[in-house]
């Protein structure tokens, strides 16, 4: 397991309204003018972007604080300042570090499918969904899965991603580096969009655009709205 102590990545600088690897852009939107005006221009650009929220400590990006680009892996990259902040992926080898709950795993698999078949009600579907996931995680093949390491200020690489959410486990020890990067970044834009990360919420061309319209609403009726207190009246 690497041990590597990252750096900040909040602390790490992005130079603002320049195009950076990946194609991405860092920009500071404090006002809901600047923030439409900026996505008016480059709406047609964009499909993609992080938002950095409200947070005591932030670990990646700042409140009104954006990072656009035209996919997901280039967004979460220039987030995380992959190749500077010493976040990185490994494969955790679950079998030999914790070879008791390894085999525990498939050990209360087959209990609760003896249960419920001594229950009457292990249906069809049941055995269906239990032989394609024993064929695909047996105790051969189903060691441990890649996830991301060296994440700062106190992240859980085991909590990083919301397993709630349906992501695809990443179980091939053998799968390239390249492989496991993109698709745990992919992963981690949608968690970003789909889960309570309080500090963080990305977003798409759609959700850009009713983000937008919500906030203009919300001035509108003269409620508390993005960047109000930052707008010069």
């Amino acid at each position: 397991m690497k041990t590597k102590s990252p750096r900040l990545p909040v602390f790490i600088h992005l130079p603002e309204r320049v195009f950076l690897a990946g194609g991405t852009v860092f920009v500071r939107l404090r006002t809901l003018d600047e923030l439409e005006e900026f996505w008016l221009e480059y709406r047609d650009k964009f499909s993609f972007a992080c938002e950095g929220k409200l947070s005591e400590q932030p670990s990646f990006l700042r409140e009104y604080e954006w990072v656009f680009g035209s996919t997901k892996v280039a967004v979460v990259r220039t987030v995380l300042r992959w190749g500077q902040s010493g976040i990185d992926c490994e494969f955790y080898d679950w079998a030999n570090h914790d070879p008791q709950m390894h085999e525990m795993f498939f050990l209360d698999r087959d209990a609760n499918r003896d249960s419920m078949i001594q229950k009457g009600i292990w249906s069809e579907k049941n055995e269906a969904d239990f032989r394609a996931d024993s064929a695909r995680r047996s105790a051969a093949t189903y060691r441990g899965w890649w996830r991301f390491c060296n994440l700062p200020n106190g992240y859980s690489a085991s909590e990083w991603l919301n397993g709630d959410q349906g992501h695809e486990e990443l179980i091939d020890p053998y799968m390239s580096y390249e492989e496991v990067a993109t698709s745990l970044q992919e992963q981690t834009f949608d968690d970003w969009r789909q889960s309570d990360f309080g500090e963080l919420e990305s977003h798409n061309v759609e959700s850009m655009d009713e983000l937008i319209r919500y906030w203009k609403d919300e001035r509108a009726k003269g409620e508390d709205y993005y960047g109000e207190e930052n707008q010069i009246t």
